[in-house]
């Protein structure tokens, strides 16, 4: 993974059965599933591995490529990021070779994404979750289709960490239909992938403009 032009897919598995990759630059998986038989298959596109704290501890094969992890500080990615390197050295993993992109998706993320740069040179994206809204008590979308005010102040915010830390800017998955208005407004934006909650969201991201 690493900085580039288009957006790129990140589809979000939600089984263990390994979807329709075709269209997927990078495959989310949540670690409970990972560590189940068989589900990571034979992967043809990046794999991360969502945790929702910092144990290692059975971390599956293969190698994940990065680690999703939900962040409200700069701490926590350097905390993890120590202990992915003492997680290389006992398996003979290159030092650095697994990377981190932080997750934002509560309040308290949005408030402290300004800490996330220079954390740890293993970060490599920041993104952010629409489940916020149900933090906030808020809708998601307008009407009209667009991210609800609150969650476009929360976005933007991901946009400039993102831009301070020098890493990849990954827009949330549209939670409703007809995503082509927030898939554009990504590209306009200069998120450089967005995550996709099925196969089609996937093709449609990957379309270009």
């Amino acid at each position: 993974m690493g900085l580039g032009s288009g957006v790129r897919a990140y589809l979000i598995a939600d089984g263990i059965d390994e979807p329709d990759l075709s269209s997927a630059d990078a495959w989310v998986v949540d670690v409970r599933l990972a560590m189940t038989e068989g589900a990571l298959g034979q992967r043809r596109v990046a794999l991360l591995l969502r945790i929702a704290g910092i144990d290692l501890d059975g971390l599956p094969e293969p190698r994940p490529d990065a680690i999703l992890l939900p962040a409200s500080h700069g701490r926590e990615i350097a905390h993890l990021g120590a202990r992915l390197a003492v997680h290389e050295a006992e398996h003979g993993l290159a030092d650095g070779s697994i990377g981190i992109v932080a997750l934002i998706d509560s309040a308290a993320g949005v408030l402290g994404a300004g800490s996330f740069a220079g954390a740890s040179p293993r970060l490599r994206g920041i993104g952010w979750d629409a489940v916020l809204a149900t933090e906030l008590g808020a809708q998601p979308v307008t009407a009209e289709g667009d991210w609800s005010p609150v969650l476009a102040q929360a976005r933007a915010m991901v946009r400039l960490a993102a831009a301070a830390a020098g890493v990849e800017a990954i827009e949330a998955a549209y939670p409703g239909e007809n995503s082509g208005k927030v898939i554009a407004a990504a590209r306009r934006d200069g998120f450089t992938a967005m995550f996709a909650r099925d196969a089609l969201q996937a093709r449609l991201i990957g379309a270009g403009p």
